[in-house]
């Protein structure tokens, strides 16, 4: 299995001045340290990045870096999005299952037990998330199966009367049939190519998550990780 690293985007939310997001420190380390650990940790054997806003800062990074797999940078010319980010790697992803990580969240959930969840339900994706209130949340079935976005109902989706709604996590097992769709040409959004999916009446689940996680897309909330790291280091004394 591999995984992929979405690594491309500017940041804004963050105000990081020079440094790409991905490289901002959190708990000590650059954000993009974590995720490739956890993708090490899921038992990927190569892992790729793409890379466009200060891509030469987050290569140079890469390269001094040690990894126990290889880490593969495809760089973007223009911003792609997280839909247009995958097909541009394609040639690198489309052999097998990978996993798709967003490089501003950290967890502790073990992605091998999401990988499980994945093969054993035959779903084109299975996505990370967990019970918590966001303005952007997913909407599933009872069996977690995945119905849409929230604001979908907004646009003219119709939904059941009773749904869940979760937080989405940031994490994605995606199988290479994702690449069978129609996909638009340059930028596009990984939601969009679900909701192709579901239109034609492919499976998507969910995997709910209960282990510790956050987005770390704003200084707030690093300093919240950093305190939660302290106080789980001082639980383990």
């Amino acid at each position: 299995m591999k995984g992929m690293i979405l690594a491309a985007g500017y940041g804004t939310r963050l105000e990081s001045g020079d440094d790409p997001k991905p490289l901002v420190r959190a708990g000590g380390r650059p954000m993009i340290a974590w995720a490739i650990e956890a993708l090490e940790h899921a038992g990927c054997s190569e892992i790729i990045v793409n890379l466009h806003h200060r891509a030469e800062l987050i290569q140079d990074f890469l390269d001094k870096s040690a990894s126990s797999v290889p880490v593969i940078t495809v760089h973007e010319d223009v911003i792609l999005g997280t839909g247009g980010g995958v097909l541009h790697a394609r040639r690198f992803l489309e052999g097998g299952d990978f996993i798709l990580y967003n490089a501003d969240i950290v967890t502790q959930q073990d992605l091998r037990h999401l990988v499980e969840a994945h093969r054993s339900s035959g779903a084109l994706a299975t996505l990370m998330v967990n019970e918590r209130e966001t303005s952007r949340a997913l909407l599933f079935d009872g069996d977690l199966r995945l119905l849409g976005k929230e604001r979908w109902g907004e646009e003219g989706m119709s939904f059941p009367e009773y749904v869940l709604r979760r937080g989405f996590c940031g994490v994605h097992v995606i199988s290479p049939r994702l690449f069978e769709l129609e996909y638009p040409e340059g930028f596009s959004d990984i939601f969009d190519v679900y909701r192709s999916a579901l239109e034609r009446g492919l499976p998507l689940r969910g995997f709910e998550s209960t282990e510790y996680w956050s987005d770390l897309g704003t200084r707030e909330r690093i300093t919240a990780y950093e305190q939660w790291l302290a106080g789980s280091s001082s639980e383990m004394e």
